[in-house]
């Protein structure tokens, strides 16, 4: 295990705080185009809605949005942190429903392939969270290069987010392939999102999941879906989370339902609203 990972590790140790350790869950998708940024956010939001204490790292280092999704603007960054001129403390952003940030540093190319000493600092610092959240979520950045799998390999679990499309897929396979190839055994969760109906999402898995047990020996389980929802991409466009602009929106109960599985509270997985169509449609299907 490489110094990072064993750093990052410390934070779900028992050494100190056992009453209040903190997990660590490290999001990812392989490229971009999965949600992943809009996913964790929301997770957040519902995960809060819980009564969890979370904080979100931005990992996506070179390209950091997750302060943009809640509609805040970072003042300090982990830029700050890297040049010894913050502390962790110092850079942390307060979000709604007492969620706390740790900025990523927006446009800065250095930081998306920082140097091994760096990240190991920056696994360091995050170790001195412990005590102030129950869940650390990492967003990590597109690809699969150097810095997201050490996140991935020092995270607790890891939550793959993928869509329908072939080429989201591949990505997603990508990531267990790298993981495989690493050696990394971390558990890793699916989560198929923007999905029309829930068989779409468990056939999006199987595929997954097939390929997986096929060419990898590796297992893999689902954590749910989220379905393609409007009210998302309305949500993304007023920079607000779909969780406190519409809460009631069916993308958002799915990754409700989704939070609670994390938590490992009993819930079942939310119906999609279709609509007066939908209504019309089996009306008229009752009575054929």
């Amino acid at each position: 295990m490489n110094d990072q990972a064993s750093a990052l590790r410390k934070l779900v140790s028992h050494e100190k705080h056992e009453q209040t350790k903190m997990r660590v869950l490290a999001i990812t998708s392989g490229k971009g185009g999965a949600g992943k940024t809009n996913f964790t956010v929301n997770v957040a939001l519902a995960l809060a809605g819980y009564g969890k204490r979370v904080i979100i790292f931005d990992g996506d280092l070179g390209l950091a949005n997750v302060d943009i999704s809640f509609g805040l603007t970072a003042k300090y960054t982990i830029e700050h942190l890297l040049a010894g001129e913050k502390s962790i403390e110092q850079i942390l952003l307060p979000g709604p429903q007492g969620i706390m940030i740790i900025p990523g540093g927006a446009g800065v190319q250095d930081l998306a392939n920082m140097e091994r000493d760096k990240i190991a600092n920056v696994i360091t610092n995050l170790g001195r969270l412990e005590g102030l959240a129950d869940v650390l979520l990492i967003d990590t950045g597109a690809g699969i290069g150097h810095t997201v799998t050490n996140f991935l390999r020092g995270a607790e679990e890891i939550i793959l987010l993928t869509t329908p499309e072939p080429t989201a897929l591949i990505d997603a396979y990508g990531v267990l392939k790298t993981l495989n190839k690493e050696a990394i055994n971390v558990p890793t969760h699916v989560v198929a999102n923007r999905v029309r109906t829930e068989s779409e999402a468990q056939a999006t898995f199987m595929r997954l999941e097939t390929a997986a047990s096929r060419f990898l020996q590796e297992s893999i389980d689902s954590w749910g879906w989220v379905y393609d929802d409007p009210l998302m991409g309305r949500a993304v466009m007023q920079q607000v989370p779909l969780g406190i602009g519409y809460p009631e929106s069916s993308a958002y109960r799915c990754i409700q339902w989704i939070a609670g599985t994390i938590i490992g509270a009993s819930n079942h997985p939310p119906r999609q609203v279709e609509g007066i169509k939908g209504f019309l449609s089996k009306l008229l299907r009752s009575h054929s």
